[in-house]
């Protein structure tokens, strides 16, 4: 007998049905928030169901009206290897390439995550880059280049000077957010968002520091830095600590300093400097 397959998008009506998954997640924070990603514009998730049973989640949230990020990925421990996962993945990416206005499809998930990157390789979204997602927690341990600190960067006018060395240059991948980080346009460098970034330039003035706010979970100071020598030029922790109390004074004392290292940057100061995760790894295609 051929089981009775249906790929829909999830509606409130479903989260019976998701509670009874088998997931292995203790705490999943899908169950919190399921409500909004129902009812959402920028999100969307579909399930796969045998039978009458939920077996497969998937979905994607859409950044900077054009990126479409894959994720909420859950399966039923009990109907693994059957292909399930990436058949409904994959039904996804159909329904975002029916949208004229989505230019980029990709998903970001760690490095250890083999069942999902066994998922993204079948689908064809190719790895782009690792980053650590990296939190400072001993300052004093930091192998940093001492220096004068940077200096601002305050005019929009000139902080879009900046950005159009970056926005046309897809093959730099910029954190926009926590945990979202995307191959460069313009549409990621809006005058409204930059206008309340943080940059600084070096006295070489061949580099720039960007610092924004950002929140998930907990508030950060999220540091972006595109080079790979964030340990090696001079003043840039400097500068960075400043911001940080500048940020503490705007959001509170608990703020967090936030930045994504790369594989070759991590290996220029202590791994006990930062609380570290197992690297994210993008992966994503242009269509």
């Amino acid at each position: 007998m051929i089981d009775t397959i249906q790929i829909r998008p999830l509606t409130m009506s479903d989260l019976d049905l998701y509670k009874k998954m088998q997931t292995g997640i203790k705490d999943d924070y899908i169950i919190r928030i399921f409500d909004r990603l129902i009812t959402s514009d920028e999100h969307q998730v579909y399930g796969l169901f045998v039978e009458n049973d939920l077996v497969s989640i998937a979905g994607y949230t859409i950044f900077a009206e054009q990126y479409a990020m894959l994720g909420r990925l859950r399966s039923d421990l009990r109907y693994t290897g059957k292909g399930y996962a990436t058949q409904l993945i994959q039904y996804v990416i159909e329904q975002i390439k029916k949208m004229p206005e989505i230019k980029w499809i990709g998903a970001n998930t760690q490095r250890h995550n083999f069942s999902a990157l066994r998922v993204l390789e079948k689908v064809q979204l190719p790895p782009l880059k690792a980053l650590h997602a990296s939190t400072l927690v001993n300052p004093e341990r930091l192998n940093n280049t001492p220096g004068a600190s940077w200096t601002p960067v305050t005019s929009l006018e000139e902080k879009r000077e900046w950005v159009s060395s970056i926005e046309n240059d897809s093959n730099i991948i910029f954190p926009y957010q926590a945990y979202y980080p995307f191959p460069a346009s313009p549409n990621l460098f809006k005058d409204d968002e930059i206008k309340n970034w943080y940059f600084y330039k070096n006295p070489n003035e061949d580099r720039v520091l960007i610092v924004y706010y950002d929140q998930k979970k907990y508030d950060y100071a999220h540091v972006v830095y595109l080079w790979n020598d964030m340990f090696k030029q001079p003043g840039l922790w400097e500068t960075v600590f400043e911001v940080h109390e500048l940020f503490k004074e705007k959001y509170g004392e608990d703020i967090k300093i936030r930045t994504d290292l790369t594989d070759v940057s991590r290996k220029d100061t202590h791994d006990d400097a930062f609380e570290i995760q197992d690297p994210w790894v993008l992966h994503g295609i242009w269509v």
